[in-house]
């Protein structure tokens, strides 16, 4: 990793050499490695860009560079000075990667100072704060008629009121919830941060409003949802490339079939499974917010009547893009390419083919004592991805197993074996 500026400025003189836009990413991690591998494969020159070391994509043979930058606790702007020293270096302005929420926000709130010197395909922070912010979202999906599930808002006071103690509107939503019941925060990466969980899951009025007391002491306010007990491959998500226009590029729709841990975890297993009705509700969603650059939008498929209801958000790339990217919906390769004006359209995506990650999805077979969902995914599917085939010629793909790519997987070895954990809530 290069940690000093005269070794950084050497590495972009040898960008500039290709005669393209480089790519550069931050937070070099899983999806960042799906980022890179992509336009790497495309003969675009990567730059990875991390505040500490160890990060799987740090190890990718696609990245042409890595280098130690600033972190973003100070809002961004010791980052946002270091990207703007080094923007008079590029011969062509670089197209920017960020891959979670922290390096997006710093991005997008000084998108226009930036500008200058790069290009950033996404919307700026008021588009994306609104499309973070649960109650803004689920509102504004129940004006467009997108259905979601049953949910109880606590905006009708001030944080302050809800922090001091017992609120009336607090009391009366809690008194009519069905417990178990949902509690989640408007800020999902503030709230990541107080407590190290996505959500809460409360049982009673008492714990309810504690909950909701506690989380606004922080500044955090929370939405109440019922909880939607869905079957296996219930998780729809619409994954899409629009352009600054809000117009789609590339829109893929796959289903996450495991999650780790089994409860309100991440995907560890995903397919492609195309449904027009929910890329449908997908767009017209980021459409109505005036959305552009790369998301994931999230529905849960209600058991009881069929409804697909969206649950969330993701302004930016996501831990399984790889998948996408594999079923030919490149959505990297579509913002790239957008940015430099060079803006094409997907072709339809292949259904059918499917995304692990081999780490976690072991561990989860290993509580459930050994029993793995042959439905999910054979054997001639598990030789084909050790043997390197990939999509058109192989049906599944690692989100970091790639014999054409092998160090990346040889970290993940060394972090089971000697217990390094890389820090990212992607």
């Amino acid at each position: 990793m290069i940690t000093e500026r005269p070794e950084l400025l050497a590495a972009i003189d040898r960008l500039n050499a290709a005669g393209v836009p480089a790519a550069i990413t931050f937070n070099t991690h899983i999806t960042a490695l799906a980022i890179a591998r992509s336009l790497g494969r495309h003969g675009v020159p990567v730059l990875g860009l991390d505040r500490e070391g160890g990060g799987l994509g740090q190890r990718s043979r696609y990245l042409s560079a890595l280098a130690l930058c600033p972190d973003v606790a100070d809002s961004g702007r010791a980052f946002v000075d270091f990207l703007l020293d080094l923007g008079p270096h590029f011969a062509h302005k670089p197209v920017l990667f960020p891959t979670n929420d922290d390096w997006v926000f710093a991005t997008a709130r000084h998108k226009q100072e930036l500008e200058r010197h790069y290009h950033v395909p996404f919307s700026g922070q008021d588009v994306i704060d609104t499309a973070l912010n649960k109650t803004a979202l689920y509102r504004a999906a129940d004006a467009l008629g997108i259905p979601i599930p049953q949910s109880w808002f606590l905006d009708g006071a001030p944080l302050e009121a809800l922090a001091a103690g017992p609120h009336p509107t607090v009391q009366a939503v809690a008194a009519q919830v069905p417990y178990p019941v949902i509690l989640k925060p408007d800020e999902s990466r503030a709230f990541y941060e107080a407590y190290r969980a996505k959500v809460f899951v409360v049982n009673t009025p008492e714990e309810f409003a504690a909950r909701v007391q506690d989380a606004a002491a922080l500044g955090l306010r929370l939405v109440a949802q019922r909880i939607v007990h869905t079957k296996p491959g219930g998780f729809y998500s619409v994954c899409s490339y629009l352009d600054a226009g809000s117009q789609p590029r590339g829109v893929f729709v796959g289903r996450k079939l495991e999650q780790y841990p089994p409860d309100f975890g991440t995907s560890c297993l995903a397919d492609a499974r195309y449904v027009p009705d929910i890329a449908e509700r997908g767009v017209r969603v980021l459409q109505a917010l005036g959305f552009h650059g790369i998301s994931e939008i999230e529905f849960v498929q209600d058991p009881d009547t069929g409804e697909h209801l969206l649950l969330d958000v993701n302004t930016r790339s996501w831990k399984w893009i790889g998948l996408p990217i594999a079923s030919g919906i490149d959505l990297p390769l579509l913002a790239y390419r957008d940015a430099i004006g060079e803006t094409f359209d997907a072709p339809a995506q292949r259904d059918g083919v499917r995304w692990t990650f081999l780490r976690d999805y072991v561990k989860l077979v290993r509580e459930r004592a050994g029993v793995i969902p042959e439905e999910h995914v054979r054997k001639d599917e598990w030789l084909g991805l050790i043997r390197g085939e990939r999509p058109a010629d192989g049906t599944l793909v690692d989100g970091i197993l790639d014999p054409d790519d092998p160090e990346p997987f040889y970290e993940v070895l060394k972090g089971e074996l000697f217990g390094f954990v890389y820090t990212c809530a992607c």
